[in-house]
């Protein structure tokens, strides 16, 4: 039982009407957990092996309560867009039979928990049950299971309202100083006794003067002075949009995210993804049909500053002068020819010094000859000099 794991669903966490004591979502968990090993949605356990598992007395009545609170509470879960998800009770059925207990649960909760390998690890997260135990505020278990969903990205942020639905004290801490001290106080100060990676606390946003958001800070305790990369609140919203495309959701890379970080503006990124939602087709590589994008968008960007400039690349013909800076060029060794050009040249010059004046030009702005550059000079230009023999 020390090794004892469950992959459990992300969406059975953050929902409305969660069992609030530690030792109801340890049997909640347990239970999961079993169904997982039967791959069946109606099991008969031993008495005796939950009563082990969960250390709790071995009287068919204290399991009852739990198992009870458990078939009467009933979820309904909402997107990030506070649209229903779906509702669906914890249990839809339990009784005490010869050789054990009976317990079913619903087609939503079954489907979830016996998912491909490759939805497990999209999708789910890992819980150690038995450690949960050592917990004694009754909302730790909940933060805990929240921080281990978001332990591979950023958690974001939180209004306060939706940690009073998830942790089901709406109408229990009207003030927020009571809030804070008998939930998120002492849910973290038992989480970051019991965690030896992670140090976790919290920052207040205000509305006005009242608290209407938290944001959660995970800090890693075997790092020290160095600050863990982190993804802005914007980024961050971004990503969990784009990830509601299916295709991108089945592709993501955290560790992409974090390289493209490094080699792009996060401005570029975020319209990228803003692009990579409207997907359709299968994504072999989220990293590079996300640099693609990306690149798009700066070429995209390129032309168009190009184009201010009085210039297209592709166009016959020219829209808009090209301000070039002749008459008071930089100071440099590889324009110097360009200044002593500009000295010596009169209105009038020949052909032969409007050639070497173009080439000048071309050295400053370190560029090649092309039929767009030379057009720009001309209409710049040919009304500045006449141009003899």
């Amino acid at each position: 039982m020390e090794k004892l794991e469950l992959y459990k669903p992300n969406q059975l966490i953050e929902i409305e009407g969660q069992p609030l004591t530690t030792q109801g979502v340890l049997a909640y968990n347990f239970l999961l957990h079993k169904f997982q090993q039967e791959k069946s949605d109606k099991i008969i356990i031993n008495l005796s092996e939950i009563f082990e598992a969960l250390e709790i007395s071995d009287k068919y009545e204290d399991l009852s309560i739990y198992l009870d609170s458990l078939l009467n509470i009933k979820i309904r879960s909402f997107d990030k867009k506070g649209k229903l998800w779906g509702g669906f009770n914890l249990l839809s059925e339990f009784k005490k039979v010869d050789n054990g207990v009976f317990i079913a649960i619903p087609p939503t909760i079954y489907s979830a928990l016996c998912g491909t390998e490759k939805e497990k690890e999209l999708y789910y997260t890992t819980l150690k049950l038995l450690e949960q135990k050592s917990f004694k505020c009754v909302y730790t278990s909940v933060f805990y299971e929240l921080f281990k969903k978001y332990e591979k990205i950023n958690i974001p942020n939180f209004l306060l309202d939706d940690l009073k639905k998830i942790t089901g004290t709406i109408n229990k801490y009207s003030e927020y100083k009571d809030f804070k001290r008998y939930v998120l106080n002492k849910s973290l100060k038992e989480i970051n006794k019991f965690d030896n990676k992670y140090e976790y606390s919290f920052e207040e946003k205000r509305l006005g003067k009242k608290v209407n958001e938290i944001k959660f800070i995970r800090a890693d305790k075997n790092i020290i002075d160095v600050a863990e990369p982190q993804i802005s609140d914007k980024l961050l919203n971004s990503i969990e949009k784009a990830k509601k495309n299916r295709f991108v959701d089945d592709s993501y890379s955290q560790k992409a995210m974090e390289k493209l970080l490094q080699k792009y503006d996060e401005k570029d990124i975020i319209k990228a993804l803003g692009e990579l939602y409207k997907y359709n087709s299968e994504i072999k590589s989220f990293s590079k049909i996300l640099t693609a994008k990306i690149e798009d968008i700066k070429n995209s960007k390129m032309a168009k500053i190009k184009e201010n400039q009085g210039y297209t690349l592709g166009r016959e013909e020219v829209e808009t002068p090209l301000k070039i800076d002749i008459i008071e060029p930089k100071k440099s060794e590889e324009i110097e020819p360009l200044d002593k050009l500009l000295e010596k040249l009169p209105i009038k010059i020949s052909k032969t010094d409007y050639e070497d004046l173009y080439n000048a030009y071309l050295k400053q702005i370190g560029e090649q000859h092309n039929p767009y550059l030379r057009k720009a000079f001309d209409l710049a230009n040919l009304n500045r000099f006449k141009i003899g023999e």
